[in-house]
């Protein structure tokens, strides 16, 4: 049974005040880091599609003329599952809809507070509401295909000034439901954010997903360039492609994992995902 916050304006800014006073801890949703649903480019693109090893599928479109999502609006829907999970873990009301300051929101992500940043997470929000997703990644015995938005809808309020005031996001039942089963989000670190790399980013939620914290995969996890190069959805031709990995491997920029490259059955180049270990 979903619990939704009681619909009064007292309680709704001690529900806000309670969530943004507190550290926050980030939490994203493990089958989205493990499959493309965003563009790592900030250049726009109309679609991206995208099929996995075990049959998986994602196809991503946008229904508007600005392009989809990139990995940097995404911030918005991890700072959202992260809100709500904080909520369920404090025992207080939740729902789909979070609603936030937008300096709050723009301050946990490392974000410029000013009134370009507030243009910035205008822009975000939009794109976000306009990217549609059709998928079938959470199927398991069953054969599960799901359409959605990654946001499905927003409201952003300012005063007469025009300075902005506060808003509201509300998630998809994708993410929401996937909050709700605990097991379907994973925390991420917060340096994540300070990453400026899209493939450095796609690379640690990648690692995040399936190397987890180097105990129950111990020798990391390990994909082929090729395998790489298709689930980022990255429109590169295969060397340029390899040679962006390889950049990363040499920058070492990514919170808690390594990169190291090995080499595979027929001389394919390989990357390996490995949990850093601290020297004690």
């Amino acid at each position: 049974m979903r619990h939704r916050p009681q619909d009064t304006a007292e309680q709704l800014d001690l529900f806000v005040a309670l969530l943004t006073d507190a550290p926050l801890a980030f939490r994203d949703d493990r089958e989205a880091m493990s499959a493309p649903m965003v563009s790592l480019a900030k250049n726009p693109r109309q679609s991206l599609k995208w099929k996995g090893p075990q049959g998986q599928t994602v196809l991503i479109e946008t229904k508007a003329g600005g392009g989809i999502a990139t990995i940097w609006d995404y911030d918005l829907v991890i700072w959202a599952i992260s809100r709500i999970n904080d909520a369920i873990e404090k025992g207080m009301p939740h729902s789909p809809t979070v609603e936030f300051r937008p300096y709050d929101i723009m301050k946990a992500l490392g974000r410029n507070a000013g009134g370009k940043g507030y243009g910035e997470l205008e822009a975000a929000l939009d794109r976000l509401q306009n990217t549609n997703i059709r998928t079938n990644i959470r199927g398991d015995e069953r054969s599960i295909t799901e359409g959605f938005s990654l946001i499905t809808q927003y409201r952003l309020i300012q005063d007469k000034a025009g300075r902005p005031m506060s808003g509201r996001m509300t998630l998809p039942d994708f993410f929401y439901e996937a909050i709700l089963a605990r097991r379907e989000i994973l925390s991420i670190s917060p340096d994540y954010f300070k990453l400026t790399s899209g493939i450095d980013r796609f690379l640690y939620r990648l690692a995040r997903r399936h190397a987890g914290n180097g105990r129950d995969n111990p020798d990391g996890w390990i994909f082929s360039f090729a395998d790489l190069r298709e689930r980022s959805g990255s429109p590169m031709k295969p060397a340029e492609w390899a040679r962006e990995l390889r950049k990363a491997i040499s920058r070492d920029k990514l919170p808690t994992y390594t990169l190291t490259e090995e080499i595979g059955a027929g001389g394919a180049p390989m990357l390996r995902l490995h949990f850093r270990r601290l020297a004690l």
